[in-house]
């Protein structure tokens, strides 16, 4: 009777041996699992925040858009309202001053651009080259 009882012990002994290793990979199998998981929410989040800034920056690009092409039709309807060549020949001094004014304005614009594109690399040290 106690050889029978010794073994039952040690069959109950080895499955719960067997249960307390099995529960033990299990758990750490869940934190990793918990781990991903809680990464993966993080990712999406980004994304949606992602997402939500460039339907916003889309938004006002064509909004944007839609004024530049609503300036330019109404300076092509001038455009096609006058006949500059024959106004030109008419009062020449009128339409000679206001085009020499667009043309300079045009001019001091681009130059504005190109001087505050130079100079956003003042400053900058330039590393050479190591190839």
């Amino acid at each position: 009777m106690s050889k029978i009882l010794l073994g039952v012990i040690s069959v109950l002994l080895l499955i719960c041996g067997f249960l307390y290793y099995q529960n033990k990979n299990l758990y750490t199998l869940n934190q990793a699992y918990e781990l991903r998981d809680s990464e993966q929410k993080a990712a999406i989040e980004s994304l949606q925040n992602d997402f939500t800034l460039q339907t916003e920056s889309l938004l006002n690009i064509q909004s944007r858009n839609q004024e530049i092409e609503a300036e330019m039709s109404r300076y092509l309807d001038i455009f096609n309202r006058h006949n500059l060549s024959k106004l030109a020949a008419a009062k020449p001094g009128l339409i000679e001053s206001r085009v020499n004014n667009g043309t300079k304005d045009v001019f001091d614009s681009i130059e504005e651009a190109s001087r505050n594109i130079d100079n956003l690399d003042d400053g900058l040290q330039l590393q050479p080259n190591t190839n």
